[in-house]
């Protein structure tokens, strides 16, 4: 399924031939030296490569004190606070958006609380519309990303190589950067290349937050070419660009895969008993805790006391209008619609990514060396590369093949089947190669069939996994946007393009009610598989 609906679309897409000039394909060398040497386009190239790289960085320093507090420290609450390195995965990049809009905005809560304080009536912050403001929602979406990687790696380093550090003198400074650091660089490197893939992949926050022409990035530019200007020679032009870039971060994600060291745990405090005895390390951990606590969950608190908020007789109250709304069944009730196109499309490709990832992973998890990493890399690549590209592939693959034989909905629940896949592997290859090798070698001599040991030994011990890859697939499902903006029409509404077009039309309330559901939606199908089988380690 992977080489019939990711790269076959792809491929044809980059080397079919344009519907305006039939005898000319959309990616040729002349067409890709064109496009690179207009100054606009290179300039857009280098702000995508920028942007990017300081969102990496900061991501890292952000979330590096976090990776450092969850491996020394224990503290009240631990558990629900490691619920954020799992920030990326659950909440959808249009929930960001609406986010950082009503907190950051210039009638978010930070410039209302300014105002009041001050005693004007001017906004004091204005920096979202800009490069600190998309730098600052890439930051929010992608530090818990950095502190999970970094942070699983840290928890492995042996208190060995301090112990001895310490019997002959050495400082807490010259251990970090002499000892500690060097065994994170891997880990460290891998987040950087995840982070920085991630934010020149990045289209609703750029799309939304950008501000103008002046913060177009690849993905932008590549929606506006396929879509708006229908230039699919600059789009293929660009993607072809992106899938190379998005090809030489996986190679060097993997290749760092490879040196992670693996230790045993590192020993851990008592924050409580730290702070009582005045230790300067837990007072900088309780104020990081503090401060990311705010950063992470104000914009989310902002969104749902925005749901219950409607402008009425000339002041601002707080109402279950908004939800009221939602439920209330109308012709022209689209939420309705999009919350059913959502759930049928999230079971549907869920479903259809355990089935092909099935087969996958067992082609994975039986390879060594060059091949296994070849694999892993086909296997892998869906999520490099950009969304947007994927789906502007698909549209174009859809017209020209598929368009009034194959309803659109199943047409988007393969797509975002292709999309959850990889991260259905993920979890699922690391269970199915703890199996010890003996057991299949013993079932054969005591003449068991392969079914047989499938139903009596496999599945017992990958069921749990399966259920946990399941769900995670459907709440990725649930929260994309980028592929089914460039191949959804108004038939196939999802909650994604509901809060979008309510957003596009300054609808915040409206969008934000919607976000709500999204978000319940999301977070109880993680928090129910995660308390009853236990999900924390399964990404590692």
């Amino acid at each position: 399924m992977l080489g019939a609906g990711f790269y076959w679309p792809l491929l044809s897409f980059l080397s079919g031939n344009n519907p305006l000039h039939p005898e000319e394909s959309f990616l040729q060398w002349k067409f890709f030296k064109e496009f690179l040497s207009d100054p606009w386009n290179l300039r857009v190239i280098g702000f995508s490569l920028y942007q990017a790289f300081l969102s990496a960085l900061l991501s890292i320093l952000v979330g590096l004190p976090g990776a450092w507090l969850l491996t020394y420290y224990n503290f009240p609450g631990k558990r629900w606070f490691r619920l954020l390195t799992y920030l990326p995965f659950i909440l959808p990049s249009i929930l960001v958006v609406l986010a950082m809009v009503l907190f950051y905005g210039n009638n978010g809560w930070i410039n209302r609380g300014l105002m009041t304080i001050l005693g004007t009536d001017e906004p004091q912050v204005h920096f979202l519309y800009s490069l600190t403001g998309i730098l600052i929602a890439h930051v929010f979406y992608n530090f818990p990303l950095a502190m999970k990687i970094i942070g699983d790696q840290w928890e492995r380093i042996s208190l060995k190589y301090h112990h001895a550090a310490s019997s002959l003198g050495v400082g807490n400074m010259r251990r970090f950067f002499g000892i500690t650091l060097p065994l994170l660089m891997p880990s460290i490197g891998s987040a950087f290349v995840l982070i920085f893939l991630l934010c020149m992949n990045s289209f609703a926050i750029i799309l939304v937050l950008g501000g103008g022409i002046r913060y177009t990035t690849i993905e932008v530019l590549i929606y506006q070419l396929a879509r708006i200007e229908l230039d699919f020679s600059g789009a293929a032009s660009l993607a072809f660009l992106q899938g190379g870039l998005s090809l030489i971060g996986m190679a060097i994600m993997l290749k760092g895969r490879d040196r992670r060291v693996d230790q045993e745990s590192a020993s851990k405090s008592w924050l409580p008993e730290k702070l009582r005895n005045r230790s300067m390390k837990a007072w900088f951990g309780l104020c990081w805790i503090l401060l990311v606590l705010i950063f992470a969950l104000g914009p989310l608190f902002a969104i749902l006391m925005d749901s219950f908020r409607k402008f009425e007789h000339g002041e601002w109250i707080y109402t279950w209008y908004w939800y009221s709304e939602l439920f209330t069944w109308r012709e022209n009730n689209y939420f309705l619609s999009s919350l059913w196109n959502s759930l049928r499309i999230g079971l549907g490709s869920a479903l259809i990514s355990s089935i092909s990832g099935l087969g996958l992973v067992s082609i994975i998890a039986y390879r060594k060396g060059v091949k296994r990493r070849f694999w892993e890399m086909l296997t892998l690549f869906p999520i490099a590369l950009s969304t947007v590209v994927f789906g502007v592939a698909w549209f174009h693959f859809y017209q020209g093949h598929l368009a009034g034989t194959v309803p659109l909905i199943f047409v988007v629940m393969a797509m975002h089947a292709l999309l959850t896949c990889p991260y259905w592997i993920r979890i699922v290859l690391p269970t199915l190669e703890s199996i010890p090798l003996q057991w299949h070698t013993e079932s054969k001599m005591l003449g068991k069939q392969p079914l047989e040991y499938g139903v009596r030994i496999l599945w017992p011990w990958l069921s749990k996994t399966f259920l946990i890859a399941f769900f995670f697939s459907f709440s990725l499902s649930l929260g994309e946007l980028n592929s089914t903006m460039m191949i959804a029409d108004e038939t196939v509404r999802t909650l994604p393009l509901e809060i979008y077009g309510a957003i596009s039309g300054y609808r915040f309330s409206y969008a934000s009610a919607v976000a709500v559901i999204l978000l319940i939606l999301s977070v109880s199908t993680f928090l129910l598989v995660e308390q009853s089988i236990g999900f924390f380690g399964r990404l590692k």
